[in-house]
């Protein structure tokens, strides 16, 4: 059994591994899979980023227990961002509420004098469209999940204060 100090460790390392899991498998199914990314897709990517610099941060011996329990806490705070992010990316995919003109097919004219033009942009990708769900629910939905599970986990971990004791 660990050192209950030794879990304020391990709860970085339990960061960084999961924001890697995440931000991986986002670029695996964008790359490997083909699976385009939406203006919401890409807003939910930069949260586990600076999860996971922070805690990479927040691991070096200069950091000192009490810095590393704000970090943690922190770090829940940006998880909630992104399950807040998610959760709108879902429901817009669900028709719940009506997502951003530029990436929901809603705004915008079209201008057949300049089709050429348009023509030679890269296709937008709409937010209201999941790329593809898996028993019945979206990439967002499950990163809806996974950041609200991040969140109330590194939320509950930040209260331990025997974790963080020198």
């Amino acid at each position: 059994m660990l050192d209950t100090r030794e879990n304020g460790r391990l709860t970085l390392v339990v960061i960084m591994a999961a924001s890697v899991l995440i931000l991986g498998t986002a670029l695996v199914a964008q790359y490997g899979f083909g699976l385009l990314p939406c203006e919401l897709c890409f807003a939910q990517r930069p949260p586990y980023a600076l999860t996971f610099v922070l805690a990479m941060l927040a691991c070096m011996p200069a950091v000192d227990a009490e810095q590393r329990r704000i970090v943690v806490l922190l770090c829940a705070a940006i998880f909630a961002v992104d399950a807040g992010i998610a959760g709108y990316h879902a429901g817009v995919e669900w028709k719940w509420w009506q997502g951003p003109t530029a990436c929901t097919g809603t705004g915008g004219k079209i201008d057949f004098g300049n089709l050429l033009d348009a023509l030679q942009k890269p296709a937008m990708v709409a937010c209201d469209q999941p790329a593809i769900r898996v028993f019945g629910i979206s990439m967002a939905g499950y990163n809806f999940l996974a950041a609200s599970v991040l969140t109330l986990g590194t939320a509950w971990a930040g209260t331990r204060l025997t974790w963080w004791t020198k």
